[in-house]
């Protein structure tokens, strides 16, 4: 089957695409499923996906970013370059960051009980300060974890914050990011 082996990943570990005509898929993936089994090979699904890219605090458009997410607050300045010529939105994004954003994507565990989903409330003592935009149980780490919005003050490690839970105010804290550091990425 002719077609192209890209080198990618989205979930921290190594990972590769496929780009191959659509006739030759189902053929090909139970080809590649069957020479993998030797080597513990296992097929996944998006839930597996979605948690090991949480994991690495790899954003998910139409959670963590979206058309009006500003990439400093998401922590994508790293690969925003304002410099480098125009492009829509450099101007604004400048703005932000030469005076500074007002909120942050952040990390948080979970320190009592209870999952983070996204849309939950965040909260620092009885104010709302932010929503979470992604958050599962992580096999990997034996405990919740999430990402949500908060106002930068509030961004910094080892800041206690709380997560509304089914009505109730469940403990969370603030933590450096990425959450799983053994993945084939960082080693």
């Amino acid at each position: 089957v002719k077609g192209v082996v890209s080198r990618t990943g989205y979930t921290g570990e190594d990972g590769f695409g496929l780009f191959l005509p659509a006739r030759s898929a189902a053929d090909t993936w139970r080809k590649i499923v069957t020479a993998g089994k030797p080597f513990g090979m296992l097929p996944v699904g998006l839930g597996a996906r979605d948690t090991l890219r949480l994991e690495m605090k790899y954003a998910l458009y139409g959670n963590d970013i979206d058309a009006g997410t500003n990439p400093i607050e998401a922590g994508l300045g790293w690969i925003t370059k304002v410099e480098k010529g125009f492009f829509l939105g450099r101007d604004a994004i400048r703005q932000v960051k030469e005076r500074g954003a007002k909120r942050r994507l952040v990390g948080f565990e979970m320190r009592g009980r209870g999952v983070a989903r996204p849309g939950y409330p965040i909260w620092a003592g009885d104010e709302k300060v932010g929503t979470v935009t992604s958050g599962t149980h992580s096999p990997s780490l034996g405990k919740a974890v999430g990402l949500g919005y908060v106002p930068v003050e509030l961004s910094r490690p080892g800041t206690a914050l709380s997560v509304e839970v089914r009505e109730e105010k469940v403990a969370a804290e603030v933590v450096r990011t990425p959450f799983y550091r053994q993945g084939s990425v960082k080693k």
